[in-house]
């Protein structure tokens, strides 16, 4: 989806520690991560100092990029975070200020209609509320971590970020709803299941900003 990216400029929107800014610049990207965490922020900048890949980083929220120029990116990238956003009008608004014309905003987030929330302390498929806009708690406690964690998120209807992207000239010209390879599935049965109910997980916008 995101194609080459040698010589590219590439803004990385809610870039976290920097796991994937350093993906885009190991291709070649001259990369910008922002994000409004000054602790994952910390880690991305002992990384880049560790070991250096030109990423410059920024502390800031996704929907107020005045200190970026405008028409300056050729891509903007958001992974996993956009669904995470409270203002996500103003991100994408903001996304499209700073794009290039004909620049790309290719994002991805969990499938609004097939995720799962939690309501009340009660677990509740999109599918049953899915016109609803909903901000609940998403629990993190995978094995892997030193300590559960909780964090935000909102569902939002397809609808509503379609009418973001159109509202602000971002073109939609490819949506992708992702499958688990045979390698993952056979590895972790949890995907197996999930493709064998043909429900996707996530999906991947790719939109081009177009003349106003």
């Amino acid at each position: 989806m995101i194609g080459k990216l040698k010589g590219k400029i590439v803004l990385d929107l809610a870039c976290g520690e920097g796991y994937n800014t350093r993906i885009l610049a190991r291709k070649g990207a001259v990369v910008t991560g922002i994000d409004a965490s000054k602790k994952l922020l910390d880690m991305a900048i002992a990384e880049e100092r560790r070991n250096p890949l030109g990423i410059t980083y920024h502390r800031m929220s996704a929907s107020h990029l005045k200190s970026l120029k405008d028409d300056s990116f050729d891509l903007v990238t958001c992974f996993m975070a956009l669904h995470d956003i409270a203002n996500y009008r103003g991100a994408v608004a903001e996304v499209s200020g700073v794009l290039k014309q004909g620049g790309r905003f290719v994002f991805s987030m969990p499938h609004p209609c097939f995720e799962d929330m939690e309501i009340d302390c009660m677990k509740v498929n999109a599918a049953e509320r899915y016109f609803d806009r909903i901000r609940y708690p998403l629990r993190w406690n995978m094995q892997r971590l030193t300590k559960p964690f909780v964090t935000v998120s909102f569902h939002r209807s397809l609808t509503d970020y379609s009418r973001a992207l159109a509202k602000n000239h971002l073109l939609i010209v490819r949506i992708i709803e992702p499958q688990p390879t045979k390698k993952v599935m056979q590895k972790l049965p949890k995907f197996r299941d999930r493709n064998r109910s043909q429900k996707p997980w996530s999906i991947i916008f790719e939109t081009i900003k177009q003349r106003k």
